[in-house]
């Protein structure tokens, strides 16, 4: 008995060992299976056969368990029981024998849903397996043995078995399965019988259930397993993407649950959320997302800073200190067409020359002692005076000191390349240049009257200009003009 017990110790150990260098999840999720089951086996040897007989069922039950190994593969180990009773004729002599077998039993199992002959995942998953048992127990009765005479056995042998079975799935961790088994052992030990010394066999079946335990490690309880989570730490209650990390809507790489703009790409300083116009006030509370502005008018510009945001200034260039209506344009309380910052009558209707006022003064015009240039031309696109032309302006300036009962009116002009509203600002924003120079040198703004007239409307080319470039020809065109008239109140 100890050689044959150190046998299956040894098969048992060597089994282990295999197990931690080839196990790996069962089905690659989990990694163990039990399976608890009725069982029945018969018996045929000296005393006769028990096949398909219903009166000696020596029935039992199992419990045993599987490890995965590969798709083709599980390792089946575990322990069986059956209550013994045999009877049988030999020689006219009635003999029975009665008794208790303990089975522990180690197999391999070669499955055919595998992929290669059947689907691994079909409700039917049949397979065949070889292995071998350990029997251990006692029989006694009146039988034959060596010496003819009753006897009282402890049992204790080796048996070669063989089974094939087959599985139906009910849910994802629980199958019902069947299998019909032998065992051929190799003594005479349970029947007791040794005349002819023939081996005893013994077949039988196996119903129950196989369930599923363990599984695979999900440190963060995502839902993706730990071999195939990319993100192992993401918070609990997180929803997550196939690769087990933070889903990101927006591909901006700030997971949603960080992101307060989950479904518009921003950036790390808003916590996710886009500011197109890099102004510092995150799209969703920017009034004015294309436009760079101030968080005092929620995001929107106030280029002239009359209090009216741009996108309703009908009047965008507003010299400073003037006041404005809610379109953002200089009040006219007389309606005269001047606004109260030029009119000097603005609570009386008068003409623009007399700025305003209802009859001109008792005046007498200067004489013109001195030419003065007609206006002052811009580059393509530009609004601010360089040199060259605040230098040609000192002459109109000198000219509105020695006569200051001269007047100015200014005429901002554009090319007609570009929108029709693009060009009123543009020629806004140079008779505004052209103002401001003027009031830095000394004039002041009550002797000054712009308007800005937006595009030239016909566009001619004159003698000579055959051969200029189309930006030469219409430079005469980018200019703020100017025009002297007398008056003073």
């Amino acid at each position: 008995m100890k050689r044959k017990a150190k046998c299956i110790i040894g098969l048992l150990v060597a089994c282990l060992f295999f197990l931690n260098l080839t196990g790996r999840a069962q089905d690659l999720e989990f990694p163990w299976s039990v399976r608890a089951s009725y069982s029945l086996m018969q018996y045929r040897g000296e005393l006769g056969e028990q096949l398909f007989s219903i009166d000696y069922r020596n029935d039992g039950g199992a419990l045993e368990a599987t490890r995965y190994l590969n798709p083709s593969l599980d390792l089946l180990f575990g322990l069986g029981y059956n209550r013994l009773g045999i009877d049988g004729t030999i020689e006219g002599n009635n003999y029975h024998v009665k008794g208790n077998l303990f089975t522990p039993r180690l197999a391999a199992q070669y499955k055919f849903s595998n992929g290669y002959l059947l689907k691994q995942n079909t409700k039917l998953q049949p397979w065949v397996g070889l292995g071998m048992s350990y029997m251990i127990g006692n029989s006694t009765g009146t039988s034959y043995d060596l010496n003819g005479d009753d006897f009282n056995h402890f049992i204790d042998e080796i048996a070669f078995t063989y089974s094939a079975g087959i599985k139906y799935q009910l849910f994802s961790k629980v199958a019902l399965f069947f299998e019909i088994n032998g065992n051929l052992a190799t003594t005479e030990e349970i029947d007791g019988a040794a005349i002819d010394r023939q081996n005893d066999r013994y077949r039988g079946a196996n119903i129950g259930l196989i369930i599923k335990i363990g599984g695979p490690k999900d440190s963060d309880k995502d839902g993706v397993i730990d071999r195939e989570d990319e993100c192992p730490d993401t918070p609990f209650g997180v929803e997550v993407d196939s690769v087990g990390c933070p889903k990101d809507r927006d591909k901006d790489g700030i997971p949603d649950y960080l992101d307060d703009c989950p479904d518009d790409p921003g950036l790390p300083e808003y916590n996710g959320c886009p500011d197109r116009d890099g102004d510092g006030i995150i799209d969703k509370i920017d009034d004015c997302p294309d436009l760079p502005g101030i968080p005092k008018y929620n995001g929107c510009p106030d280029t002239d800073g009359d209090g009216v945001i741009d996108p309703k200034d009908l009047c965008p260039g507003t010299p400073p200190g003037v006041e404005v209506d809610e379109y953002g344009c200089p009040i006219d309380s007389d309606g005269d067409g001047l606004t109260d910052d030029v009119d000097q009558c603005p609570d009386e209707f008068g003409p623009m020359e007399y700025l305003g006022c209802p009859e001109p003064p008792q005046s007498e015009w200067p004489e013109f002692e001195q030419e003065t240039p007609e206006g002052v031309y811009f580059e393509t696109d530009e609004y601010e005076l360089d040199r060259e032309a605040e230098e040609g302006m000192m002459d109109i300036i000198k000219y509105m000191f020695e006569n200051p009962n001269m007047n100015i009116r200014l005429y901002g002009m554009a090319d007609p390349r570009g929108s029709k509203e693009y060009n009123e600002v543009l020629s806004g924003r140079r008779v505004e240049s052209v103002k401001r120079f003027l009031m830095r040198k000394g004039i002041p703004e009550s002797r000054i009257m712009i308007k800005a007239m937006g595009e030239v409307q016909e566009v001619r080319t004159g003698e000579g200009e055959e051969q200029m470039t189309e930006d030469q020809k219409l430079r005469k065109y980018r200019k703020v003009q100017f025009d002297f008239f007398f008056f003073m109140r």
